[in-house]
């Protein structure tokens, strides 16, 4: 797996905007790096 796939973020349960900003920053971040080319190689 490429490394830009993987990301940790330490949030608690009482900050849901930065959780919010982190889950739409990770989806920004998968739809730029496109469909995982390991995932098509291991078929």
């Amino acid at each position: 797996m490429e490394p830009e796939r993987y990301q940790t973020a330490w949030i608690s349960g009482a900050e849901g905007i930065k959780f919010q900003e982190t889950m739409h920053k990770l989806v920004d971040d998968v739809k730029r790096l496109g469909p995982n080319s390991f995932l098509r190689e291991a078929k």
